[in-house]
């Protein structure tokens, strides 16, 4: 099962209506009702009604009620009500997971707070859009959306508006793996929570922080989070959302007694709520647990899970039900009822794929219709002042002066509108700037696509240490032939791009790929003394990549691989004069394409140069000279991991670098 950051939404109600700060309970405010005619009162009134049941996980009570505010708010012609009466509506379909309805109202809502010009509420509904933008996997626009909230926010000084906007700002970068960028406004919300002492809020950061050191494996710092939170999320909507990320974290320590009791308490929490989503992801994470000691128990908790999921139509969580009770009668032995949930596991997948792309297309959708109604408002307002404009020119100027007036107006247009077709013109030509920035950067490093841009071409560099890997899948063109060119081209690229993301991390320039071979170099464009050990390290996670595949995906086909790794000098630069390819040449490139040839699956097969630079950081074992064509007998030794910290404090202790 997956988690997403979970996107803010703004609960909070505007002062101008009844609230739990005006009203002890429920029975108050229906009492209120009874006295209040068919006017803006009672509207108000409904919509506080319609919080509070919300705010007790009344959620289809919340939504009749808000349902009968919209209906007095048209027939008294009261727009603000009809927008506040939407957006609740919204906030019960969005705890219920129908995102398209959540879409359509919340739109219709941003609309009739932007013809009344009420600036907070446009606040509010731009955070809360975004939030499904960003539920149906579109981060750039909820990014859009969610600094609009922000921008407004600001400007107005609402700091709880500010405060929620960051959060949410925060979890986009988040699910966009920035982790950085992402703590810095999780940490900008300091100043805002101080002054407000909201627990929604602090808990929203708390557990904000808490799922990006759950992405990065900080599993310790994710907990301490989460336990902070907890006390804060008591009794709100949140509460089992985050007992469940408890589990999920006591399971990744392996304290499996302590997950099942978080888990537990989620489950419960849920069932007594009626927060059905919820519900179903606590028995997907115990019977995760269970699979490893009861399979049987897991079979009959994935069973519980999946009698909801199908009756709430989830089709993400359908899918890791199946994946589950797959894998529980697999370790069971049996191997025929393994072999049916495999096939509606692949099924569900396939279907929520088809799911997702007609979600992102109803929300661009949405955008299109959205953009159109805001060009009409735009226009319609433009129609009026010029209709204006020409009324008190009639009653106040002379026909004479009106003439020249007009003519002053129409040179006037004129160099407007050729002011917006510069701009509009400059705009497009940064755009497509951009875009030819990106596309060189991704042919070119930074420095050489600088260079080839400012001189038309790229001078030749030498570079005195660069370490340089090749890897290539045993086997591939026997494969290639018996496998479906779909299913061959699908997993080659799941490994490049698994292994793009490790030369991401560890600085190492990608060279190219040559059908299944893969080639990087670390060292360059500008010199780095730990490139070897960074290569070794990016060559391990390759490793792990390979391995987890046989472990955990079932359509990805298991190759192995031959890694080798070469240090010294090389040259580098670019080819051609059309379809720029960047390359590196000399000796060092074609001994450790020997290395790799030289390899056995499975195995980092390093040269001896690069064994040096490396022998104090891994643990290697060598192989002995080995017969390479065209170079004669090479020293070659294989990498058996890293060595144990303690041996690496003797060793700097020996150097003197430490006192």
């Amino acid at each position: 099962m997956k988690y997403i950051f979970q996107p803010f939404i703004i609960l909070l109600f505007s002062l101008t209506f009844i609230s739990k700060g005006q009203t002890d309970n429920i029975d108050s405010i229906k009492s209120l009702l009874e006295q209040t005619s068919e006017d803006t009162s009672k509207v108000n009134h409904l919509i506080g009604l319609s919080i509070e049941y919300r705010n007790e996980s009344k959620l289809d009570k919340s939504k009749t009620t808000a349902n009968e505010a919209l209906s007095i708010s048209r027939e008294i012609n009261y727009p603000k009500g009809e927008a506040h009466a939407l957006k609740q509506i919204g906030m019960v379909e969005y705890y219920k997971g129908k995102y398209n309805a959540v879409l359509e109202t919340w739109t219709e809502a941003h609309e009739i707070f932007g013809e009344i010009n009420d600036l907070e509420g446009m606040s509010n509904m731009a955070n809360n859009i975004g939030a499904i933008f960003y539920s149906m996997g579109n981060q750039p626009k909820a990014l859009e959306y969610y600094l609009e909230s922000l921008g407004i926010a600001e400007k107005q000084n609402i700091p709880t508006r500010i405060a929620t906007s960051l959060a949410n700002i925060g979890g986009v970068y988040g699910q966009m793996k920035n982790y950085e960028k992402a703590l810095t406004y999780y940490e900008r919300m300091d100043q805002y929570l101080l002054k407000l002492d909201n627990d929604q809020l602090t808990a929203g950061q708390l557990m904000g922080i808490g799922e990006i050191y759950y992405k990065q494996n900080k599993f310790k710092e994710a907990l301490e989070k989460f336990e902070k939170s907890l006390f804060l999320s008591e009794n709100t909507l949140d509460y089992a959302y985050n007992l469940i990320m408890l589990g999920k974290i006591e399971t990744a320590l392996n304290n499996d007694k302590k997950a099942i009791e978080y888990l537990s308490q989620a489950n419960k929490y849920a069932i007594e709520n009626e927060l059905q989503l919820d519900h179903v992801q606590s028995l997907l994470s115990l019977g995760d647990i269970y699979i490893k000691t009861d399979p049987d128990k897991a079979i009959d908790t994935y069973q519980k899970a999946q009698e909801i999921a199908l009756d709430m139509g989830i089709s993400g969580e359908l899918r890791d039900v199946y994946l589950g009770l797959y894998k529980a009668y697999q370790y069971k032995g049996k191997y025929e009822e393994a072999l049916a949930f495999h096939e509606q596991y692949l099924a569900q997948k396939d279907s929520l794929f088809n799911i997702a792309t007609d979600d992102r297309i109803r929300g661009l959708q949405f955008e299109f219709e959205l953009d159109k109604k805001q060009n009409q408002i735009g226009l319609l307002e433009k129609e009026r002042e010029i209709a204006q404009l020409n009324e008190k020119r009639q009653k106040n100027l002379t026909l004479a002066t009106g003439i020249g007036a007009g003519l002053i107006f129409i040179i006037a247009l004129g160099i407007f509108n050729r002011y917006r077709f510069i701009q509009k013109t400059n705009r497009l030509i940064s755009i497509e700037k951009a875009r030819s920035d990106n596309l060189l950067l991704n042919i070119l490093p930074k420095e050489t696509a600088n260079e080839l841009k400012q001189y038309g071409k790229v001078k030749a560099k030498r570079f005195d240490e660069v370490t340089v890997m090749f890897t290539d899948f045993k086997g591939f063109t026997y494969y290639s032939e018996t496998l479906s060119p779909e299913d061959l081209v699908k997993s080659v690229d799941y490994y490049f791009a698994e292994f793009d993301v490790i030369m991401e991390k560890y600085g190492i320039e990608k060279i190219k790929t040559i059908g299944d071979a893969y080639m990087c170099a670390s060292g360059m464009p500008f010199p780095d003394n730990h490139n070897p050990e960074n290569m070794v390290l990016a060559a391990m996670e390759i490793l792990e990549v390979m391995n987890n595949v046989k472990k955990e995906q079932p359509d990805i086909f298991p190759f192995e691989i031959r890694i080798g790794i070469n240090t010294g000098p090389v040259v580098a630069g670019v080819v051609g004069i059309k379809k720029f390819a960047y390359d590196i040449w000399g000796d060092t490139v074609n001994v450790a394409a020997r290395m790799e040839s030289s390899s056995t699956p499975g195995k980092i097969n390093i040269s001896e140069t690069t064994y040096e630079l490396v022998k104090n950081k891994f643990e290697c074992v060598y192989r002995g000279e080995i017969d390479v064509k065209n170079k004669g007998h090479l020293n070659m030794y294989y990498i058996e991991g890293i060595k144990n910290e303690e041996e690496e404090q003797v060793d700097v202790k020996h150097s003197g670098k430490i006192s």
